[in-house]
C-alpha cells in the first residue's frame, strides 16, 4: 500500500463556493459582521486563484438590498430560504460534489440549504467563520444541528488548505498573501 498523499483533500473542479445573502439590509444588523465579511471576501477572492467555482446568492435584492461583498461572481437572485428552492441554482451545481457554504443567517439559509444538500448526496462544508446570524445564539445552534447532521463544520485557512496539497503548490504563496 502506497501511504504517500499524492492529490489535495479537496478538488477544484468538484467544488464550489456559496456566498449566501450577504446583503445591504442584513449585513449591518449581523453579530462580527466585519470578520463574516473580510473572509466572506477572502473565500471568493480564493476561489479565483483556486480555480474553484462561486455563487453570490441573494434574498430578495429589491427588499434587502444587494451584496456588499468587494468580489465579482455570478449571482443568483433567490425568494426562496434554501438554495435549491431555485432552478437555477440547482443547474448551477448539479455536476458538483462538495458545496461550501458560507454567509447569512447560519440559522436559515445556510442551515436550510445545508440540509437540503446533504440530502441530495453533496458533500457539505459550513464555514464557521464567515457565516453569521444576528443571535450569536442562534449562530452557534445551527452550527451545531448541522454538525450532528455530519455536515462539516470548518472554517476559513482549513477550507482553502484543503484544495493546496504542498507549499510548493502554484498558488499557495498567493493564498498565503491573503490570508495575512
Amino acid at each position: 500500500m502506497n501511504l504517500l498523499k499524492t492529490k489535495p483533500t479537496l478538488d477544484s473542479s468538484s467544488s464550489i463556493f456559496v456566498c449566501v445573502d450577504i446583503q445591504e439590509k442584513l449585513y449591518n444588523i449581523m453579530h462580527k459582521k466585519e470578520k463574516l465579511l473580510k473572509n466572506a471576501n477572502l473565500l471568493l477572492e480564493a476561489s479565483k486563484i483556486l480555480n474553484i467555482d462561486s455563487i453570490i446568492l441573494e434574498q430578495y435584492p429589491k427588499g434587502l438590498g444587494k451584496s456588499v461583498v468587494n468580489v465579482n461572481t455570478k449571482v443568483i437572485e433567490k425568494l426562496s430560504f434554501s438554495a435549491f428552492g431555485e432552478s437555477l441554482f440547482c443547474k448551477e451545481i448539479e455536476a458538483k460534489q462538495n458545496i461550501i457554504f458560507f454567509g447569512i443567517e447560519s440559522h436559515i439559509c445556510i442551515r436550510e440549504s445545508s440540509l437540503d444538500a446533504k440530502d441530495r448526496g453533496f458533500n457539505v462544508f459550513v464555514i464557521e467563520d464567515s457565516c453569521s446570524s444576528v443571535n450569536k445564539n442562534n449562530h452557534k445552534n445551527a452550527l451545531k444541528e448541522l454538525s450532528l447532521k455530519n455536515i462539516t463544520i470548518t472554517n476559513t485557512q482549513s477550507i482553502l488548505f484543503s484544495f493546496l496539497l504542498t507549499c510548493k503548490d502554484d498558488c499557495f504563496k498567493q493564498i498565503s498573501a491573503l490570508i495575512k
